[in-house]
């Protein structure tokens, strides 16, 4: 059995080549290829093929595709998908069995004849290894973290392969009939400088010079336009020596056949350009900066106007990178009368240090040609601390004036200028750059009538006025991304410097927060220290009260606390103050409600004040009615809340934010599962108002927006010194989190109760966690954890004297024992949870073990005695009004039917659980039943039916995003209709 994953993924039965159809087998198989050194644990497949959606039933679904693998593969026996614990393992018997293997091997021995000389064999070798690839790597598997990486690594060792054999082909002297592959391998590779370097030594060596220098010249154009740095200094020095003949460049002609191939290749017109020539040449060594095309000169007057054009761009920004999507967007900015009767207007807004000023400038810059009768620019100060916005009147007068407009002619009034502007301005094609615009007001005034005219303004506003009364282009500037910033740090310190240290670089991007600002001035702090690693400047960094100091370049314009100071100090002293207090919310977003406990204000007001914020981008409505900002941002107001709040009421804001957590998460818990025994809480303190959900599904929907805050605020919690919300908050959370398949979450949050509800000295609260923490490690298959926690949750309670806790903690520990398949002790450990419910007089909790009992009964095949104790538990449901309760039976009835072949009574069961979980709201539990219902119609010979139910289940799980949907859309897949 051979193996092809150097293209689409195919395996070869003995007589010819054939896929994987399935997705996820086909995935599994991949993954199984790509680690087949070592076993692959069953929870790190998951990953794989789920990744944080996993449902529940990833184990049982894995060796369902196992099993089918093993078809596939003639493998019934498993000695080719080897079962080795953890997980499996693909074992192969030779070296090639997979060609990626092969292809290793075979570049390798051409690297190697390479490096000895041996150029005809090197091309040889070489070649067969590129010939094994047939597309992509593993271009038709949905990819999980394991192919991605893989597929990632065998395209970077293809292209190296490809560049060792166009090397060998060069020193074979095969130069012309390499050029048309290089034009096409340079195309797909723009930014990889060894292919444009061997481009050019192979159009050197054909003679044709002229097409060497030009592939130069394109290249430059190309990492000036994308990335604002310069061709690498080996690309540098063979553009030089080329330009001085340098005899080492040259080898022996080529073959007379390769001559007939270039001369075809170049009279087809395609590679050869005009006026290519070295008669343009830099003088000797010198190296020069691209710069826009040559602007017309300044003496040529159009239509009547002055002669001179005016030129008032400031100098572009160095060092610029990224921003290619708003520079697309930019460059679509019309630039004639084409577009309508008005001119073109983009509104480039963001927050303080994102870099608005220097976009605008170096498009500016780049578009300047096409507007031949000048650019205008004015700084309108409209966040500046000391001066304030300057008044539109000044700016136009500056811009009349550069327009050679006699001052005598200039009105006072502020309608008039703007009117005469118009004047001056129609008819030409101009470029106005209005840079930190304070609102629509101001800028409004400032715009020329013509439609040749295009009108950047760079704001930290959002001037969504503009975008309706003048048909603005609003462009919203965000942090960069990680690429992009890595390429601002590579164009101010160097590609060697940034490559040398990877994660320290990655680390300096996440504390500057992507802020273009703060890159540049952490940037010009390792350029004035060439001998100091970066990982010395991140150290700088880590310290976040420090942070902002260290992000001071000794002015105004450079320093990141400076610029958001700007905006600060424009804001009205409600609106400052809840962006202070925002500084103490731990999370990574907020809603109005948490602000308005935070603020001790009503929603409406606290929404305002969000809203206030948001249009001067100190925060971000990233998703409707939820904010966020930046670490920067978040430290620039942690540090003022600090300076100008007072500690005790710092103190009561955020037990405000506790409490509407706290109480807001324990409401929605009781739509969950409203049988749990809860721990009292006492009342929120005043100004702090829960939410408080209606039903099941509210509850799930409020859940599904919160939990990361949640988890955050519950981390922050026992520091801050509110210990007894560090471990009641994870325990409100737990039933969303079991129920959304956050199972790590559920883990990791539980963790963090029971140190906090030790350190406030809680023995009911520490047993509750330890009970909590164990339910949670059962989800995760970690059995023995999850019984060491529950004995010691029941050895605690026992203390106590708490029978309905201890009744809870035995009916874990069942469930438990029944996820091994130890049935037996499962209905031990639940006769003795019936025991105590029937102690302490609990209908509910009766019922519930009766249906366990059941549900353990039904799994030994004592299906009689299980419809027994199930029909006592409906009728103490019912007696004690539980319904809910009600549904779970119905649930086990079905599951018992089912197990006896009685498919009709299992459909009616399933179609009753149904509608118990509807009535109440519980949407995955109706999907659940769903699921069971459809199962239950197959096996009743209704196909067309089941599938319909299925389909009704998928609904249900998509709206709730629950990873549970894979294993139904399983069963639709393999299940005919």
């Amino acid at each position: 059995m051979r193996f092809r994953i150097l293209g689409p993924l195919e395996m070869f039965d003995g007589t010819h080549w054939r896929g994987i159809s399935a997705a996820k087998p086909r995935a599994l198989l991949a993954t199984l290829l790509v680690q087949r050194d070592v076993p692959v644990p069953a929870d790190r497949l998951g990953a794989e093929l789920w990744g944080e959606r996993e449902p529940k039933a990833a184990t049982n679904l894995i060796q369902q595709y196992v099993m089918r693998l093993r078809r596939e593969l003639g493998d019934r026996q498993g000695r080719l998908l080897v079962t080795r614990p953890p997980g499996y393992q693909m074992v192969l018997a030779g070296e090639d069995d997979v060609d990626a293997a092969a292809f290793t091997r075979l570049g390798d021995s051409g690297r190697a004849a390479l490096a000895v000389g041996d150029a005809e064999r090197a091309a040889g070798l070489l070649a067969q290894a590129l010939a094994l690839w047939r597309g992509p790597a593993l271009a038709d598997v949905p990819t999980g973290p394991l192919v991605e990486a893989e597929a990632a690594r065998l395209a970077e060792q293809r292209l190296d392969v490809l560049q060792s054999r166009v090397e060998a082909d060069l020193a074979c002297g095969r130069h012309a009939a390499l050029v048309p592959e290089l034009r096409q391998s340079v195309r797909e590779h723009p930014l990889r400088e060894g292919l444009w370097g061997q481009l050019m030594l192979a159009l050197y060596r054909s003679g044709r010079q002229a097409e060497a220098l030009d592939a130069y010249r394109e290249v430059h154009r190309l990492l000036a336009g994308e990335l604002s740095i310069e061709p690498s200094t080996p690309l540098c020095d063979l553009q030089l020596r080329m330009l001085r003949g340098d005899p080492r460049l040259d080898l022996p002609e080529p073959e007379p056949e390769l001559e007939a191939e270039a001369k075809a290749e170049a009279e087809t017109g395609t590679e050869a350009k005009a006026g290519a020539g070295a008669g343009n040449r830099p003088e000797r060594g010198a190296r020069r900066r691209h710069r826009p095309e040559s602007q017309p000169s300044e003496g040529a007057a159009q239509d009547g106007h002055p002669s001179t054009a005016p030129r008032q761009l400031p100098a572009a920004v160095g060092g610029f990178a990224g921003r290619r999507g708003e520079l697309r967007l930019l460059d679509g900015l019309p630039g004639d009368a084409s577009a309508g009767p008005g001119p073109a207007v983009c509104v480039i807004a963001g927050t303080a240090g994102a870099g608005k000023t220097t976009l605008a400038l170096h498009w500016a810059h780049r578009a300047a040609p096409h507007f031949p009768d000048g650019q205008l620019y004015v700084n309108l100060h409209g966040f500046a601390p000391a001066t304030g916005p300057m008044p539109p009147g000044e700016a136009i007068r500056g811009f009349l004036e550069a327009l050679s407009v006699a001052p005598e002619r200039i009105p006072d009034a502020l309608e008039a200028r703007a009117a005469l502007l118009r004047t001056e301005t129609a008819g030409r094609r101009l470029l106005f750059v209005l840079d930190n615009a304070a609102d629509a007001a101001q800028v409004r005034p400032l715009l020329p009538g013509s439609a040749g005219c295009a009108v950047v303004v760079t704001s930290r506003s959002q001037l969504a006025g503009l975008a309706v009364t003048d048909g603005a282009l609003l462009l919203s500037l965000d942090v960069l991304p990680r690429e992009e910033a890595r390429e601002l740090l590579a164009a101010r310190l160097g590609t060697d410097r940034v490559a040398a240290e990877p994660e320290p670089v990655t680390e300096l991007i996440d504390l500057c927060a992507r802020l273009p600002l703060a890159l540049a001035v952490t940037a010009a702090r390792a350029a004035g220290r060439p001998g100091f690693p970066l990982s010395a400047v991140v150290a700088e960094l880590r310290d976040v009260r420090g942070r902002l100091e260290a992000l001071d370049a000794g002015e105004g314009v450079s320093s990141v606390r400076a610029v958001f100071s700007w905006s600060y100090r424009r804001l009205d002293s409600g609106t400052a103050r809840v962006f202070r207090l925002l500084g103490l919310h731990p999370g990574r977003d907020v809603a109005a409600p948490a602000v308005a406990a935070l603020a001790c204000l009503p929603v409406r007001e606290a929404a305002a004040a969000l809203t206030a914020l948001a249009r001067v981008h100190l925060i971000t409505e990233h998703r409707p009615g939820r904010y966020s900002f930046h670490d920067l941002l978040r430290a620039y107001a942690t540090d003022l809340t600090v300076a100008e709040d007072p500690e005790d009421g710092r103190t009561a804001a955020l037990h405000r934010l506790l409490d509407h957590c706290l109480h807001s998460a324990r409401a929605a818990r009781g739509h969950l599962a409203p049988a749990r025994s809860e721990v009292p809480l006492p009342p929120p303190v005043p100004g702090s108002v829960p939410h408080r959900p209606e039903d099941h599904e509210q509850a799930m929907a409020w859940f599904e927006s919160e939990h990361a805050v949640l988890l955050a605020v519950a981390d922050a919690a026992g520091p801050a010194g509110f210990d007894g919300h560090a471990w009641q908050l994870p325990l409100a959370m737990a039933d969303f989190l079991h129920l959304s398949g956050r199972w790590h979450d559920w883990v990791t949050s539980q963790r963090t109760a029971i140190v906090a509800a030790r350190k406030q000295g809680d023995r009911a609260g520490t047993a509750l966690c330890h009970c909590e923490s164990g339910r949670a490690a059962i989800r995760m298959r970690r059995y023995a954890e999850a019984d060491q926690e529950l004995l010691r949750a029941l050895e605690l309670q026992r203390g106590l004297g708490d029978l309905t806790a201890q009744a809870d903690t035995l009916r874990t520990l069942a469930w438990s024992s029944e996820q091994q398949g130890d049935y037996r002790a499962a209905l031990h450990r639940v006769a003795q949870v019936l025991e105590l419910q029937r102690a302490v007089g609990n209908l509910a909790g009766q019922a519930g073990a009766l249906n366990n009992l059941g549900w353990c009964l039904t799994h030994l095949g004592e299906h009689e005695k299980a419809l027994a104790r199930c029909r006592e538990a409906l009728r103490l449901h019912r007696a004690g009004g539980t319904l809910l309760g009600a549904a779970y039976v119905w649930e086990t009835l079905g599951f018992i039917h089912h197990a006896m072949g009685q498919y009709s009574e299992a459909v009616d069961s399933y179609r009753q659980c149904r509608n118990g979980f509807r009535r109440f709201g519980n949407r995955y539990g109706e999907a659940d039943a769903l699921r069971n219902l459809g199962e239950s119609l197959r096996e009743a010979g209704d196909p067309e039916a089941a599938r319909e139910a299925w389909r009704d289940a998928l609904v249900i799980l998509g709206q709730l995003d629950h990873p549970d949907a894979d294993v139904v859309r399983e069963l639709l897949r393999t299940t005919a209709g």
